[in-house]
């Protein structure tokens, strides 16, 4: 079973994937794969000579960027080949009777919903989000972009078959991951 774990910015899926990972689980994470292609030298320089952007920076050269939609859709264009790619490799290659999570951000954004048995959504509010991305060294800028990127919150929960709320502690939304596990 494919399972998709999905919510805006700072929602807390890495949070998900990886009390499922500690729990023995397959989990294969979009945002993982990408910051790896980014670590390799080699994968690094190619999609950043396809950018036109330099070593120096890039981040910041590729955040400043994102405004703009014609960069977005080549960014995504040498990107995504790459993730999916790397998402089969990991994948096991048999079926299994335990399921697989698959951290996926843009799931609904990039229409990928039916390449999955059960999507489960993170819930959570605005400023919570923010103050975790926030947290994490990122502009508020940033944060706002990448927010408005994404589809609305309620919709998605409206698409989404499960919705796991994370406004409270790690704990409670470890319960609540646990409580899924145990309807699956």
């Amino acid at each position: 079973m494919k399972i998709a774990i999905t919510g805006n910015i700072g929602s807390g899926k890495t949070e998900v994937i990886n009390f499922l990972d500690s729990l023995k689980y397959k989990c294969i994470s979009s945002d993982k794969i990408i910051s790896d292609l980014y670590k390799d030298t080699t994968t690094r320089t190619f999609i950043l000579k396809k950018l036109n952007l330099s070593e120096k920076n890039f981040k910041q050269q590729i955040i400043d960027n994102l405004v703009d939609e014609s960069f977005n859709r080549k960014l995504k264009k040498i990107i995504y080949p790459r993730l999916y790619a790397e998402k089969k490799r990991n994948a096991p290659k048999h079926e299994t009777l335990s399921p697989i999570f698959y951290e996926v951000p843009l799931l609904f954004e990039e229409k990928l919903s039916k390449k999955y048995d059960l999507i489960v959504f993170i819930k959570s509010d605005l400023k919570k989000r923010q103050k975790r991305v926030l947290a994490r060294g990122v502009s508020r800028e940033y944060f706002q972009l990448m927010n408005n990127k994404q589809i609305n919150q309620d919709q998605k929960e409206l698409l989404a078959h499960y919705t796991i709320i994370n406004n409270s502690s790690k704990l409670n939304l470890r319960l609540n991951i646990i409580k899924l596990l145990n309807n699956i």
